[in-house]
This record gives structure tokens, sequence and C-alpha cells, in this order.
């Protein structure tokens, strides 16, 4: 399996200047990394998206680093913005695109749903149904495929109270069916909502496309590198191994919060983390 990191692994030094997408690049294959997550939120901020779009392809290819998944925008408008969200429409619908164009795999997407104590599953799940099937049916017009991915808890010492649609694999798995949409199963987001792993992957099982591989300890979507927190690595192995994944092995993680001189190092125990995943998968998937 190859290792895939986050474009986000690094996008700024420790003074809060940004860098260049050429740095992040050579950053993430001195690590270790062979492929990437595009990001493509900044194409909400970008004042030109083609040539946003064109730079980083031209970079990834000179780099030799391939574009295997993306990551649709998810900072959305407050409600009563409809310029905002005319423009996120459309930077979601030119994500969609890109994503294409570049060859990726697939795009991750949220269901657009928040935390709430006035929880109602019918009808948060009609809202992500309305949210979402605009642009399931664009990309499937483009013939490029999108993964649901599921939602962060809000941690084990919050209000139990609370609650948010996509936190249950079930949920996931039920709206992916009616929108005919693969799942991205982010590791961190279900250990937070206390998932149990292997039960999750297995029942979501086929309709996998993507992984997020993250850390946390159950409580914020801190996004550590593998090992460091408290999910269950083991179950995620036996999980991935028992429904077959043959996908890249795909970390959301940043460096961001580090000194600039601890980076490297960090980035690199990131990628030997994923490479011990990869061996349990192997070693579970011999049993």
């Amino acid at each position: 399996m190859k290792l895939c990191v986050t474009s986000k692994i690094i996008t700024q030094r420790q003074d809060g200047s940004e860098i260049p997408f050429a740095e992040t690049l050579l950053f993430l294959k001195h690590a270790g990394f062979e492929e990437i997550d595009l990001s493509l939120e900044p194409l909400l901020r970008a004042p030109d998206r083609e040539t946003w779009m064109g730079e980083r392809l031209r970079l990834c290819e000179r780099a030799g680093v391939r574009i295997r998944y993306a990551h649709l925008p998810y900072h959305y408008p407050k409600d009563e913005d409809a310029a905002g969200w005319t423009d996120f429409d459309a930077a979601t619908r030119c994500a969609i695109d890109f994503a294409k164009r570049a060859g990726a795999d697939c795009a991750a997407v949220h269901p657009h749903c928040f935390m709430t104590r006035d929880y109602d599953p019918e009808r948060e799940r009609a809202h992500a149904l309305r949210f979402l099937t605009p642009y399931q049916d664009y990309a499937v017009q483009r013939g490029f495929s999108l993964a649901l991915e599921n939602m962060r808890g809000p941690g084990k010492s919050a209000d139990p109270a609370l609650r948010r649609f996509g936190m249950d694999a079930s949920e996931i798995i039920s709206l992916a069916d009616e929108l005919e949409m693969g799942v991205c199963w982010d590791t961190g987001h279900g250990n937070i909502s206390g998932q149990a792993q292997y039960a999750a992957i297995t029942a979501i099982g086929s309709r996998l496309r993507m992984v997020h591989l993250n850390d946390n300890f159950a409580e914020d979507d801190v996004h550590l590198a593998l090992f460091l927190g408290n999910a269950d690595w083991k179950q995620i192995a036996a999980g991935l191994a028992a429904v077959g994944y043959r996908g890249s092995l795909n970390t959301e993680v940043s460096c961001n919060r580090l000194p600039d001189a601890l980076r490297p190092e960090y980035a690199a125990c990131m990628a030997a983390a994923v490479r011990q995943l990869a061996q349990m998968i192997s070693a579970e998937a011999e049993k």
C-alpha cells in the first residue's frame, strides 16, 4: 500500500508565513510519503481558481507526487449569506472538476451537519441529503467518485445530549447507499464518536473508497500521528484487512503546531507509523 498524506501536513512556518506548495511537496517526499490527498478548501479563497489548480498539477508532476485523493471544501458560509453560498457552490463544482482532471481516485465530502441538543435523525438526514445530492449528481456527470466522510462526535467528556448526524457508521452507510456514493472512514472521527473501529469498517465493507488515518484521545480532533493517541489500531488494521482494502494509507496529520526545527523528524515518524500499520494489515490478512 502506498503512503499518502494530506497537503495540510505543512502549510505555514512557525512565524505564521505561508509555505509554498512546492516546498510542501518536497517536505512530504523527504519524510517518506509517496502520494498526496489534496485539500481543495483553498479554492474558496483563490483569486484565480484555474491558475491555482494548474500550478498544483504542474508542481505535483514535476515532484513525482501523485494526487491520489482530494478533499472538497467544507468551510461553509452562514445560512443567510446568499452570495457566499453561490461562491461555495461554484468552488465545490470546480473542486470536483479539478480532482477528476488530476486523476484522483475520489474526493472526500462532508454532509454539512453540526452538533445539536435538539437532535432529530430524520431531519438531519434529510438536510444532508439535500446538501449532497447536487454535488453527487455533478460528480456522476463528470465520471468522478465522491466518498462520504464520517463525522466526529462532541468528545467522550461532553454532554451526551449533544449529537451530530454522521457520527455513527450506520448513518453514513445508509446515506451513502441512497446517494450511490462511497465512504471515507476517518479513524480520528470514529474514535471521538465512540465507534468500534473493526465493526464500523467491516460494516462499510466494499463501500470503503478512502481512509483518513489520524489519532486522538477521543476528546478533540487533534490529528495526531498514528499510535500517539488511544485509537485502537489493532481493530483498524483488522478491519482494513477484513474488507480487503486496496487504497492508499492516507494520513490526515499536520506539523503546523510544531517549531520549524522539529517538523522533519515528526513527519518521518508519521510515515514510519503508517508503514507499521501496513505491516499490521498484512499480518491480519495472513491469519
